[in-house]
């Protein structure tokens, strides 16, 4: 076809762009947003929005950079300033905006001249564009040292120049970590923008957030959720997914759960319990387990703390008596749920109870932080517990990440006097602030410490007057007078005053070591019967391990040192030869040979156990 063929409806003119390498590699978020506004219109934010806003309009520091975890809805608030602009609910000043996103990566490749060329005219095009553009960069630290290949210049001193003329304005994102880590050292670049802390959202914030996002959801999902399935994706993602930060560990679960529903076709309705079962999926705990409420997970504390530790009714009953008045939220909100202090000597179930407790009141004993203070003994040891600027802290990095834990501090004396002055902050304020400057908070957690200081006054104690519960109000008085002196020769006044509950745990007779002895073997079966094997013993067997594994200097511990020795290792030896067939157990019956000791002229316990092993 000739041109002077050519239609004047054919003529198509081609208009270059004025920001090409905008266009190119920055993705423009208010067009996005103008698309499906309805997606993007953001709940509980409004604060964080506004102080975007006012920074935008600052004549200094008027580039804002959001600081918070990933997930607390950083990105969300740029989306949500894009949103009120496109609806005109914003200052003259921002009227018209388009707020375009830039991902560094999109840069990496060498082509049209490599990182640092398309990065300054991405800089160039914003500047020749100010107050049309406005550039949000997220994970703005990836800026020190990217595109530098080892050169001087980098992104971040391409940057800092139209920062400082105000030739440019950008909205930046990164994390606490990483703004003490980039950003913070260069202070050339620091002092270039207006700081905006976003804080994770509180539960009952959170449940507005979701509860604002739901008709969203519902849509694209085609399923109703219910009021219920909100506040339980809050609650049980506070509980179990603790490595992350709502809102979007809420609206993980919330997603996930209605993506199940509507795949499913059968139900319609998001409730609770399908909340509940994307735990499960994820973290293998029964339903039940996850739904239960703290009112039904909380009973009986005292009977299921019995269970386990074995002979020491007075420690537990002042436990569970503590922990009942911390979660009918009678204790200080501003402190740990409770503080103890258990005091007593080797082996008699002071850190047995440590992981009853767990079990009880956050269903896994392993929601448990141990530090064995000698660790902490030296000058300076308190920086291993709460971190530095590059390393993270021991203590408050796990407590961070497990915020519904019990934190045992093992021999509480061997650990160095600044340890102690810590410890103390957490008593006080239940919380501390680690060496990234982040705020830890322990009011989730029960702080328990303990300490074989007393040992000897409580031997001499019971060899003197008996058990504990035997004792007088009056001579019981007397006696924690003088268990206080004994700590405050240790420990100052201030500290042992802290602690809400000191717990006595008293020395363990043999009827005790047998009640444990019983213990063991019971959970040893258990093990067994997952290897096709089970143990029956006799009452001689009991009698024998308590004679030969009581130990007034050491409690329990010469017990598991003699089950092993004795019962499992020959156990093991038999079992690891026996053939395995489908349906059938390997019974071990465990029997006694010989007498015991009368104890006057026959001191040497000669008795033997004996293994007879049948297939059942």
């Amino acid at each position: 076809m000739f041109l002077s063929e050519l239609d004047e409806t054919d003529i198509v003119i081609v208009q270059e762009s004025d920001t090409p390498f905008l266009d190119q590699y920055t993705e423009n978020l208010t067009e996005k947003v103008s698309h499906k506004p309805e997606d993007y219109q953001v709940f509980g934010r409004d604060q964080e929005i506004e102080d975007v806003g006012v920074s935008l309009m600052r004549k200094t520091k008027n580039s804002p950079l959001l600081i918070g975890e990933a997930g607390v809805g950083k990105t969300a608030i740029v989306e949500g300033l894009a949103f009120n602009i496109l609806k005109g609910n914003v200052p003259e000043g921002l009227q018209g905006l388009v707020i375009r996103s830039l991902e560094l990566s999109s840069l990496m490749n060498d082509q049209d001249g490599g990182f640092i060329f398309k990065f300054k005219k991405i800089i160039e095009e914003m500047m020749q564009t100010k107050g049309q553009n406005l550039l949000f960069i997220d994970e703005i630290h990836t800026i020190m040292g990217a595109g530098g290949n080892g050169d001087v210049l980098d992104a971040g001193n391409v940057l800092k120049p139209a920062l400082a003329r105000g030739e440019i304005q950008i909205i930046g994102s990164t994390t606490l970590d990483e703004y003490h880590l980039s950003i913070e050292r260069d202070r050339a670049l620091e002092r270039r923008f207006q700081k905006i802390q976003v804080n994770e959202p509180d539960k009952t914030e959170a449940i507005a957030i979701l509860d604002g996002a739901k008709p969203t959801f519902e849509k694209f999902h085609q399923v109703i959720i219910d009021k219920d399935a909100i506040e339980q994706a809050v609650k049980l993602s506070i509980r179990y997914i603790t490595d992350r930060f709502l809102p979007d560990k809420a609206f993980d679960l919330l997603d996930e759960a209605a993506t199940i529903v509507s795949a499913n076709g059968t139900e319609s309705h998001v409730t609770e319990k399908d909340i509940a079962t994307v735990i499960k999926r994820r973290m293998g705990i029964p339903v039940t387990t996850i739904l239960k409420d703290e009112v039904t997970r909380l009973t009986d504390v005292e009977e299921r703390l019995t269970k386990r530790v074995k002979g020491q009714n007075f420690a537990v009953e002042s436990v569970s008596d503590a922990v009942t008045i911390s979660k009918a939220g009678l204790q200080d909100e501003n402190k740990p749920l409770a503080t103890f202090l258990f005091l007593g000597t080797t082996g008699v179930g002071k850190t047995e109870l440590a992981k009853a407790l767990a079990e009880v009141l956050f269903d896994d004993e392993r929601a448990m932080i141990r530090f064995d203070m000698s660790e902490y003994s030296q000058p300076g040891s308190s920086i291993k517990l709460l971190g530095t600027q590059t390393e993270k802290g021991t203590l408050t990095e796990e407590v961070k990440h497990h915020p519904y834990s019990i934190v045992l501090f093992d021999e509480l004396e061997k650990a160095d006097q600044e340890v102690h002055d810590l410890l103390l902050q957490i008593l006080d304020d239940g919380r501390l602030t680690d060496g990234m400057g982040r705020l830890i908070n322990f009011k989730n957690t029960l702080v328990i410490m303990t300490t074989n200081i007393g040992a000897e006054k409580i031997k001499t104690n019971a060899e003197l007057k008996g058990d504990l519960e035997n004792l007088s109000e009056r001579e019981f008085q007397q006696f924690m007078a003088g268990m206080e002196i004994e700590l405050q020769s240790e420990f100052r006044p201030e500290f042992i005053n802290r602690i809400e509950y000191k717990i006595i745990f008293k020395m363990l007779g043999r009827d005790v070591i047998k009640e444990i002895a019983e213990k063991n073997l019971e959970l040893l079966n258990i093990r067994m019967k997952r290897q096709q094997a089970s143990i029956l013993y006799s009452e001689e067997v009991l009698d024998y391990l308590a004679d030969n594994g009581t130990d007034a200097n050491n409690g329990a511990r010469p017990l598991a040192r003699l089950i092993n020795r004795k019962v499992l290792a020959p156990i093991a030896e038999q079992l690891i030869q026996l053939p395995k067939y489908e349906g059938k157990t390997w019974l071990f019956e465990i029997s006694v040979s010989g007498k015991a000791p009368n104890m006057v002229d026959e001191l040497v316990d000669r008795r033997e156990l004996v293994f007879d092993v049948s297939l059942r």
